[in-house]
């Protein structure tokens, strides 16, 4: 059975710090070999490349035509619920034999918003 999705498309924020973007190029390279065969791909909506539409040409050029867009943002608010669909939009003007669907932003999910609560339980214990 194969995967329903070609590739997935991480989008973050972006900082010009490269200190700030090291979590989100660490999170694409464990994603790599747990998502296979879709191909994963960290993208910035600014300040950082490659842009959301530089990381859906480079894997539309290797093939992919099913896209999961992942907002990496605590909240669906702001950026999410503003940029995202326009970039995606044009996107699939570029690229009109590909399909794309948008999940929600990250921080909203349930095992996120529980790894959070952990972390801050453990975080309000250590002395």
């Amino acid at each position: 059975m194969s995967a329903p999705f070609d590739a997935v498309v991480l989008l973050a924020h972006g900082a010009r710090d490269a200190r700030w973007r090291e979590p989100f190029h660490a999170l694409e390279r464990d994603l790599r070999a747990r998502v296979a065969p879709s191909r994963v791909q960290v993208a910035f909506l600014e300040m950082a490349p490659p842009s959301f539409a530089e990381a859906v040409a480079a894997l539309h050029a290797e093939g992919a035509r099913r896209f999961r867009v992942v907002p990496v943002f605590l909240s669906g608010g702001g950026h999410v619920a503003k940029d995202v669909a326009p970039l995606v939009d044009e996107a699939a003007r570029r690229h009109p034999d590909a399909s794309f669907a948008v999940a929600g932003a990250l921080g909203e999910e349930p095992e996120v918003q529980g790894a959070m609560r952990d972390a801050i339980v453990r975080l309000a214990r250590d002395a």
